[in-house]
């Protein structure tokens, strides 16, 4: 298709957005967060300097009764150094740190062996067309750099962009690798209000609304791009535990008086920037030492208190926060299972020794070690795998077990790995559909996070099928191969290995009016393979095994492109380097063709003919 024959994609969403945004009632809050939302959700590429910084505050009564004070009990700040282009290209560098001054208040004193204030820590996410994702992490001011497997980088970016959401209403719009422009995808704000326009060095509306868990929150946007360049977001926080001796306000502070207050500014921000693939290199430095926060832009506590009105929450507080700003629930993704909490560690000493963690060049997981038709076998998923050239394999005493053989399960994602002798005491169910009931209370014990630690996630059985059994017990990324014991019959009834997010269809109540009632929700499952259904087990070789991962992930990548092709996507198909050069000659010659018709359409016949002939080499391989 000649290029002066249509307008490109994205240039044409942005026509949209800017001329709804030039006929834009100034006094309509929706309308400009609508604009807003139109703005990020159409970029293509994007970059920006984020400053945040996480206050938790503890109010008391004042001396009156009734009027209430705060103190500081901690701040939080973190820099993110943010390049995006969809749909392969990222650059995410953060920087995390406590501001020691402020951490803790003369009226609570600071503990003696309270570690010092964390320095300047950086830590890189990146990824491009033609280069596999990449971690760099600052090690005394250098940054190691590693290759990590495409399905972890994509939950570290979604960690990184995401876990914030309730916090930040900029950065959900670019969570995940490929994700297609959503138009008039909402800030997740209800109830928006312009409280007032402020001019300082920039036209911006003042805005207050609400998240979509009720939280306050006030946006400056800018008048003219209608980007957002702060936001302060305020929700209610239970009390940590203390570290370690730390003294922590009295009891009349705790509780729903204690109040988290996220603000964020977001510097140097462009929308559609002209990126090219050395603009995603980690650099092999870190970046100079953390800013004092009046660099960073931040003004006294007071005056934010005072500026977004925060005050102490009269409600439940609805989570815990710790001292990262991270955890921070996502309104944009699906509440988190909320099962009874299991009172202290729920498996014994023997059980607990059987617990394996895993350690490779692409990623850690977890195992545990069990009899097999009475051989020792660290049972796993197969995908852990995946990526991993070399990997280890310790006892939660820290002891290396050396694998002698590895063998797949036939139809399920269950890897074991033959070992000299194992240990502990986690025994396999003989027949989970017999030994399980749904609502059985579980537990699963692995190394969530790849923290490096054992740690317990309890919950229940939802479902039990042929190969598969459901619970809704949230484990997390490192929970990978970890095992599900079912609490009343202290049996492994299966191996935790995935979660999928759905949106489902629910419809409303019945009504004669001519609208659709139905909605859409969000909705998180978690799945683990049953041992007891594997019928057949074959040898791997880990070298061939990888190396046939590598071709996959290849091929998976090139039909993407294809794809792109086929839609003439030509912009998003270039990112891979094997079909830039095609489409660059195709168009060449479609634009030496002029009005010829025939030789125009001859141009696109060959274009197809090359494509299927790379598709069926790709199919063959």
């Amino acid at each position: 298709m000649h290029r002066n024959m249509r307008l490109p994609r994205f240039l044409s969403l942005s026509l949209v957005w800017f001329s709804a945004a030039v006929l834009l009632p100034a006094q309509d809050a929706q309308e400009i967060i609508d604009a807003t939302s139109k703005v990020y959700a159409a970029a293509t590429s994007y970059s920006a300097d984020i400053d945040s910084r996480t206050i938790q505050l503890a109010f008391t009564p004042g001396p009156d009764g009734e009027t209430p004070q705060y103190q500081v009990h901690n701040i939080h700040y973190r820099r993110l150094q943010m390049k995006v282009r969809r749909p392969y290209g990222y650059l995410l560098g953060a920087q995390m740190f406590n501001d020691g001054t402020s951490r803790f208040p003369s009226a609570l004193g600071r503990p003696a062996n309270m570690p010092p204030p964390m320095s300047s820590s950086w830590s890189f996410l990146s990824r491009t067309d033609n280069s596999l994702p990449k971690q760099g992490l600052n090690q005394s001011g250098r940054i190691m750099i590693r290759d990590v497997p495409a399905e972890q980088f994509n939950a570290m970016v979604n960690a990184r962009l995401g876990g914030r959401a309730a916090s930040d209403v900029v950065m959900r719009h670019f969570q995940g690798l490929a994700v297609e422009s959503t138009g008039g995808m909402a800030l997740g704000l209800i109830e928006p209000a312009i409280i007032g326009r402020e001019n300082r060095g920039r036209s911006t509306y003042r805005i207050v609304a609400k998240t979509t868990e009720g939280h306050p929150i006030t946006l400056w946007v800018e008048q003219e791009t209608f980007l957002i360049v702060r936001t302060i977001v305020q929700r209610p926080r239970i009390a940590r535990p203390p570290f370690n001796g730390e003294r922590v306000p009295p009891p009349s502070t705790t509780g729903s008086n204690m109040v988290t207050a996220v603000e964020t500014f977001y510097n140097n921000q462009r929308i559609d920037p002209s990126f090219n693939s050395t603009d995603f290199s980690i650099p092999s430095s870190a970046p100079d030492e953390q800013a004092t926060a009046e660099q960073m832009g931040f003004s006294p506590v007071a005056d934010i208190v005072k500026l977004a009105e925060i005050k102490p929450f009269t409600g439940t507080p609805s989570a815990v926060d710790g001292n990262e700003s991270d955890d921070s629930v996502d309104a944009t993704k699906p509440a988190e299972a909320e099962n009874e909490p299991v009172a202290g560690q729920a498996l014994s000493y023997e059980q607990m020794s059987g617990i394996v963690l895993i350690d490779g060049d692409g990623g850690t997981a977890s195992g545990f070690m069990t009899k097999i038709r009475d051989v020792d076998f660290v049972v796993t998923n197969l995908h852990v795998l995946v990526g991993n050239k070399k990997f280890t394999l310790k006892t939660l005493s820290g002891e290396e077990i050396q694998p002698l053989g590895i063998f797949g399960a036939v139809g399920s994602d269950i890897a074991i790995i033959r070992i000299g002798k194992g240990q502990g005491d986690l025994r396999l169910t003989s027949d989970v559909f017999k030994t399980s009931k749904i609502g059985d209370k579980i537990v699963v014990v692995g190394n969530r996070r790849g923290g490096g630690v054992a740690t317990q996630t309890n919950g229940s059985i939802k479902g039990i099928g042929p190969n598969l059994i459901e619970v809704d017990a949230n484990f997390q990324s490192g929970n990978s191969g970890s095992p599900i014991v079912n609490l009343s019959t202290n049996e492994v009834i299966g191996v935790a290995t995935y979660s999928e997010t759905r949106r489902v269809e629910v419809d409303g109540p019945a009504s004669n009016l001519p609208i659709s009632n139905s909605s859409t929700q969000v909705e998180k499952r978690w799945f683990g393979y049953r041992l007891d259904s594997v019928s057949k087990w074959e040898a791997i070789d880990l070298n061939r095994w990888n190396a046939q991962s590598e071709r996959l992930t290849k091929f998976r990548e090139t039909s993407e492109a294809l794809h792109e092709v086929i839609k003439f996507e030509f912009k998003a198909a270039r990112q891979h380097p094997r079909l830039t050069g095609i489409l660059d000659s195709f168009e060449a010659r479609y634009r030496s063709s002029g009005s010829n018709s025939l030789t125009a359409a001859t141009e696109i016949k060959d274009l197809f003919r090359v494509i299927r002939t790379i598709s069926d080499d790709g199919m063959r391989d």
